[in-house]
């Protein structure tokens, strides 16, 4: 008897040895399955922000959907255009005279033609002279001149319509001599 139960510690001992190594192998196992993951998660979250082109369009939160593209494309309403003849008038620089040679086409927010333009186009044109006798050379050399030239008539025709409203005045002849 004493000899089934020293081969009982014995097999006892054995099992005690072999469970720990069983432990540690399945430890290392879902180690390496958790590393794996992450790997995986690390992969798809660097691409998500780093490279969304790569993305499928149905996952991809950085591109657009159709509904705004299709808004964005819709050309802007345009209205009547009117041309006025072409002006020259005297700048106001100091220094030796300057002429300005200009003609506007000036875009209303109506699609047809108003009455009140050929009303008042006598009063407009006043304004838009007045205007511009008033600027020198350098007022109106940039780019960023005529933007501000622009918006001055724009402000100024509105003021001079009741009805009639100006949408954006066009300069389709410019030369300062």
């Amino acid at each position: 008897m004493a000899e089934k139960q020293a081969a009982e510690v014995k097999e006892n001992k054995g099992s005690k040895s072999e469970s720990p190594k069983v432990k540690k192998g399945k430890k290392g196992l879902i180690i390496v399955i958790g590393g794996l993951f992450f790997l995986i998660f690390a992969a798809i979250g660097s691409i998500f922000f780093f490279a969304p082109s790569l993305l499928p369009a149905g996952i991809n939160p950085f591109k657009e959907d159709g509904s705004t593209q299709e808004k964005k494309s819709e050309p802007a309403k345009q209205g009547h255009i009117y041309s006025l003849d072409s002006m020259i008038v005297n700048l106001a620089d100091t220094e030796f005279p300057r002429y300005l040679k200009i003609k506007i086409d000036i875009e209303s927010e109506d699609e047809k033609a108003n009455e009140e333009y050929a009303k008042r186009l006598p009063q407009l044109r006043d304004a838009i002279l007045t205007i511009l006798t008033s600027k020198t050379y350098p007022e109106i050399a940039e780019s960023n001149g005529k933007l501000k030239l622009k918006e001055e008539i724009v402000l100024k025709a509105n003021q001079v319509f009741e009805k009639f409203k100006v949408k954006t005045v066009y300069f389709t002849e410019f030369v300062v001599q």
